[in-house]
């Protein structure tokens, strides 16, 4: 499903949950919603939430210190004399063709995330003392390393975050059910509902569930606006029933 789609599925989810649980409803808590209702598609290199945490420049510099890195450490073999300049010329133009091919624009966005995430994690450990902010920084950086719908997509992905996000309530109250059930939102209201379906039980299977009735790809713009239009119609029905005036006895 579309970024926009799961970023709405996600407000409605939590929305949906304040009615029902009749907390307050936040700014805060909308953010959270979202960005919670986006992080499982973190493990794809396009995907919104990947954009947002870097950017070309980032990229950029990232893919120039790749490069840089060696050259210098075999110009100082060459001051050293351990090979002569002529030589370590020839081993550059070798490594720098062979990472050229392999350094892909979803690498050098995995390493300028993970580096973002990483520098972040020290800033809040700094600040806050508390290991459980630098658990839930390091729970991100792993999703971007897993292949597409796999550890993200998992029932071990949701049950980690929530132990997580459980000795997080300080930021915010309920912080850890927000976050659990705007990341369940993505799954089960969204990617599971589309032909490709989710690996469910990654790593012990790699099989993946579908909800989906439509084996081709063609319906999934018709699957997305039907469960936007289901949970638009659940939020109208919950707040309607929610400002019902019991009549007194």
């Amino acid at each position: 499903m579309k970024g926009k789609t799961h970023a709405t599925i996600g407000l409605l989810t939590y929305y949906n949950y304040t009615i029902l649980s009749d907390t307050k409803l936040t700014l805060i808590g909308g953010v959270l919603s979202l960005f919670f209702s986006l992080l499982p598609d973190l493990d794809h290199f396009n995907s919104i939430i990947s954009k947002k945490l870097s950017n070309k420049k980032i990229e950029t510099f990232i893919e120039a210190l790749i490069m840089i890195v060696p050259l210098s450490i075999l110009f100082y073999l060459g001051y050293l004399k351990t090979f002569d300049y002529s030589t370590l010329l020839l081993l550059y133009m070798i490594l720098f063709i062979s990472v050229k091919k392999t350094l892909k624009t979803a690498l050098v966005r995995k390493i300028a995330i993970t580096t973002i995430l990483i520098l972040i994690c020290i800033l809040s450990y700094t600040l806050f003392k508390n290991i459980a902010i630098v658990k839930l920084i390091l729970f991100f950086s792993v999703i971007t390393w897993f292949s597409h719908r796999t550890f993200s997509h998992s029932i071990l992905a949701v049950v980690i975050l929530y132990f997580i996000t459980d000795n997080l309530d300080f930021i915010i109250k309920n912080l850890s059910t927000i976050a659990t059930i705007s990341y369940l939102s993505h799954l089960i209201l969204g990617d599971i509902l589309t032909p490709s379906g989710i690996p469910l039980f990654f790593p012990l299977s790699k099989h993946k569930f579908t909800l989906n009735i439509f084996k081709n790809h063609k319906f999934t713009p018709l699957v997305e606006k039907a469960t936007v239009l289901l949970m638009v119609l659940l939020s109208v029905y919950l707040t309607f029933i929610s400002n019902i005036k019991l009549p007194n006895k």
